[in-house]
């Protein structure tokens, strides 16, 4: 009977897999990626695939300088067999459906029951939180709920090896699953696993250590950047404090991290606890939570967390009722019909995943690509400084730059000048972002005081460029190029 379990779970994660793929797909032909995770982790890829380690010509930095996340390295066999962004949000999809795997298999030695060992490895493929980190951008982060939920399952086992390895591989993913893996290891020092608690817990302060050196070093702050975030702390009182902790917008995020659980991770809080360092980063910054963290991909660093707890906790919550209510399937039923209800404002099916809603209609975005299409076809070695919106579409190649950061003259958070390695062959311009600059960079905190001189820096490049074709809102310029189109012509906001 296991193996029709298996069977079944199996086609499910299948489904799960061609289905995000596809919608990834979808939102990637639309340009609906300009989060600018996606473009700087794949030109990362592609300058290390072709001998420039680590180097993001987005950010204008080794991306070592942002985060530590060696597991590229291991990725990096199969990227080259297809250097796509495409290939990333399919390794995205896998790599979350996977997990389904371990939390079967721990549902199952917990609970001691396939069918609801499958019923919850189920919802994890139905929850729209997962839905949310598959479908925002790419992020190394989404491959911890399956390398730390494998590491546990294998602790439940008893199998130190394979713990061990899945472990070593969830250290690999960023810096901050560090923090997971030094929680954990003060959970089971608790359970008296003292000497795998020991080494866990050295371990991970020594990777902590070596990997924040090793992004100081690349820094060109000379630290981690996104102390930027925390900086407001310095200067705030113990009453802005704890009002910033208290805040509304906090116990909105939690509150949307526990709603696809029924809140039954609190049955056993013991295991939340490994979200407690994750929780506090975001808590503490500057723009605290609410509802755009469980949106995005920050929930792969709680899910492990949840689901462990839940596991836990359901057995407790479904005994009783199944006691009250003489039904085994009831809860996990509620469970999943609550899951799909979430999917329209919560999850897959919200506005932002439509390509529909996109600012452009399908006709215009098919003009975009052929546009896109003439420049990578003709040049695929050219250097180009581009939109937002763009920079996914583009960014398998050498010499990519962010157009905010140019406007801007400086690279994100002020932490050093940005400079263009090479004077790019082509700017592509969606004159929307010149909105978003006035709306955005002018009102940052960090950036606000370099808004007043980007326009003249823009304008100044262009000098040297001629429009080659423009389509909706997008305007390609190539440099050298003699143009009948005169730039006063575009009606950009200036």
């Amino acid at each position: 009977m296991e193996k029709y379990y298996k069977k079944i779970l199996w086609l499910a994660i299948a489904l799960y897999l061609v289905v995000f793929s596809l919608v990834s797909f979808c939102r990637y032909t639309h340009f609906l990626y300009n989060g600018l995770d996606l473009a700087i982790i794949n030109n990362v890829f592609w300058n290390t695939v072709h001998g420039h380690w680590f180097w993001s010509s987005i950010q204008g930095h080794s991306y070592l300088g942002d985060h530590c996340s060696p597991i590229l390295i291991l990725l990096l066999p199969v990227y080259f067999l297809w250097q796509s962004p495409l290939l990333l949000l399919i390794l995205q999809s896998v790599f979350l459906g996977l997990a389904a795997w371990p939390i079967y298999k721990i549902s199952q030695f917990k609970l001691k029951d396939n069918s609801l060992a499958l019923g919850i490895a189920a919802l994890w493929l139905i929850n729209p939180l997962t839905h949310n980190i598959n479908l925002y951008e790419f992020s190394f982060i989404s491959l911890a709920p399956f390398l730390f939920l494998m590491a546990f399952y294998f602790y439940l086992k008893n199998k130190i090896l394979l713990f061990s390895i899945f472990i070593f591989l969830s250290l690999l993913i960023r810096e901050d699953v560090a923090f997971i893996i030094l929680i954990f290891s003060l959970i089971i020092l608790f359970n008296k696993k003292y000497k795998i608690a020991v080494i866990l817990f050295f371990t991970s302060i020594a990777w902590i250590i070596i990997a924040n050196k090793i992004i100081a070093s690349f820094s060109s702050s000379n630290f981690s950047p996104f102390l930027y975030y925390y900086s407001w702390l310095g200067s705030a009182g113990s009453s802005a404090i704890a009002a910033h902790i208290l805040s509304y917008k906090n116990l909105e995020m939690i509150t949307g991290f526990l709603l696809p659980f029924l809140f039954i991770p609190l049955l056993k809080p013991q295991w939340l606890l490994l979200a407690l360092i994750p929780l506090a980063e975001i808590i503490l910054s500057a723009a605290g939570g609410g509802a755009q963290i469980f949106m995005m991909h920050y929930g792969a660093l709680f899910l492990p967390a949840l689901v462990i707890a839940f596991i836990g906790g359901f057995h407790r919550a479904n005994q009783f009722v199944e006691d009250k209510l003489k039904s085994k399937y009831l809860l996990l039923i509620c469970l999943m019909v609550i899951n799909i209800f979430l999917w329209v404002d919560f999850g897959v099916f919200k506005k932002e995943i439509y390509p529909n809603r996109s600012k452009w209609s399908n006709t215009q975005q098919d003009n975009i690509n052929e546009m896109l299409k003439s420049v990578v076809t003709q040049d695929k070695t050219a250097s180009i400084l581009a939109s937002y919106r763009l920079l996914a579409n583009l960014s398998s190649r050498e010499n990519i730059y962010a157009l905010h950061y140019y406007f801007l003259g400086v690279q994100q958070f002020a932490q050093g000048q940005y400079i263009l390695n090479k004077k790019p062959a082509y700017v592509i311009l969606d004159k929307n972002d010149l909105l978003d600059f006035k709306e955005n960079l002018k009102n940052s905190k960090w950036a606000g005081q370099y808004y007043e001189n980007g326009q003249e820096r823009l304008k100044e490049l262009l000098q040297d460029y001629g429009v080659v074709d423009f389509q909706a809102d997008v305007a390609l310029f190539k440099r050298g190029y003699k143009s009948e189109i005169q730039l006063n012509k575009l009606n950009l906001d200036w």
